[in-house]
């Protein structure tokens, strides 16, 4: 991928119950770090970053939290959280899952790529690792919330809506942590 210059700012996407985990699997440790604290250094170079999740997670002090409306109202809704807590100017933001294996490796991708969405290499397209351009993401969601609303909605029919090209990187890159045993596939 072209080198790039690195987005804005970050969505980091965190609100999930952590069901099949069986506990928060963001403050499970990874050589010393949780995999939320993990993401948020990945993201150093963004101005802001923004994490949407009610759970009362300890957060540098420079990263914004705000909760989605409703509470436990998914991804999509904490996307629109996250995108109202934005700067004014902001042109570009990041779409991050809390829960990846390899964020450092994940962030870069994105860093390094035009708006897009990363896929693994057999196409396995991951919606909630995407360089979104911010008026038509607003766009999309505005549309959304006239239709009814953002709650419950699957993040494809927002990201996917925006015609993004579809970017391949090796799965370990954008996998992620749902259960104790992947903690295994957590590079440090």
């Amino acid at each position: 991928m072209a080198e790039r210059v690195p987005a804005e700012a970050a969505i980091v996407v965190a609100g999930g119950r952590s069901t099949r985990f069986g506990s928060d699997k963001l403050q499970a440790q990874v050589g010393g770090r949780t995999l939320l604290l993990r993401t948020i250094e990945a993201l150093s170079d963004c101005r802001t970053v923004v994490i949407v999740s009610a759970a009362d997670h300890a957060l540098p002090r420079d990263v914004v939290r705000v909760s989605e409306y409703p509470r436990w109202g998914g991804p999509c809704a904490g996307i629109a959280a996250g995108v109202a807590a934005l700067p004014e100017g902001t042109n570009e933001t990041l779409i991050v899952s809390a829960d990846l294996a390899r964020p450092a490796d994940a962030i870069a991708a994105l860093h390094g790529m035009p708006p897009g969405v990363l896929a693994d290499r057999d196409g396995n397209i991951q919606w909630l690792l995407a360089r979104v351009p911010l008026p038509a993401l607003r766009m999309r969601l505005a549309q959304l919330q006239a239709a009814g609303g953002v709650a419950g909605i699957p993040v494809r029919a927002l990201i996917g809506d925006l015609d993004l090209p579809i970017v391949r990187v090796s799965a370990d890159v954008v996998a992620d942590v749902d259960e104790p045993r992947d903690l295994d596939t957590v590079v440090e």
